[in-house]
């Protein structure tokens, strides 16, 4: 390069570079929370209107959000005490993206200007057919005494019991999955929507199959 090169490219910089300054400022500030507002703001495919707080978009959002965080919890467990390593795997992957959706998920609701929380009922986002609620936990959520129970035990009976809680939770969160991608307003929702759909039916028929060869059965799956 000469020197009028080198100083044509100081004088006027470049747009990618640019680019890259604010979106690497933007992830530093933000973190996580932020990556997904980015991500939504990169994408687009937004409505004129934002979701509002009683949206399917916000109320999916908030909801999945709060599955996610029981999968989270349970599968960290897993991955620090299973002696499997193919379930150590399975546990990282399901911790690692269902914590990355949890970000996407909170930056949608921080870059609508809304709330994390509201007083509203859990799933009532979905209407009156899809309110199968029990004790405030949504469909395929744990119980206090049976994640107890999970984060008292190792060994085989640990990866039993984590495969049975974790099957059922997965079918319990594809029907909020399900319901976003047929109503949410919003293209990017219904996009993560689809992708949860993929892979946590693909995780059930593993999980499933592993189960099975450790010769465990699936809990009946949660209604919705």
């Amino acid at each position: 390069m000469t020197q009028s090169d080198q100083a044509a490219d100081d004088v006027v910089p470049r747009p990618s570079r640019q680019l890259v300054i604010i979106l690497v400022a933007l992830m530093a500030v933000f973190g996580v929370v932020g990556a997904g507002a980015v991500g939504w703001l990169i994408r687009g495919g937004s409505s004129a209107a934002t979701p509002g707080t009683t949206s399917v978009d916000a109320g999916f959002a908030r909801d999945m959000s709060t599955h996610h965080r029981q999968a989270i919890t349970m599968a960290g467990y897993e991955r620090d005490y299973t002696t499997d390593p193919a379930l150590k795997i399975l546990a990282y992957d399901i911790e690692s993206s269902q914590e990355f959706q949890v970000g996407q998920m909170e930056g949608w609701l921080s870059s609508w200007g809304l709330p994390f929380t509201t007083a509203q009922k859990p799933m009532a986002w979905m209407g009156s057919t899809h309110s199968h609620v029990v004790n405030g936990l949504m469909p395929g959520m744990a119980t206090p005494a049976q994640m107890n129970r999970l984060e008292s035990l190792h060994g085989k009976a640990l990866d039993i019991l984590f495969l049975r809680l974790m099957i059922h939770h997965h079918q319990g969160g594809l029907s909020m999955a399900q319901y976003a991608l047929a109503h949410a307003q919003e293209r990017y929702v219904r996009d993560l929507a689809q992708s949860m759909v993929n892979a946590q039916s693909a995780e059930i028929v593993q999980m499933e199959q592993t189960l099975r060869q450790l010769g465990g059965t699936p809990l009946p799956a949660p209604s919705s």
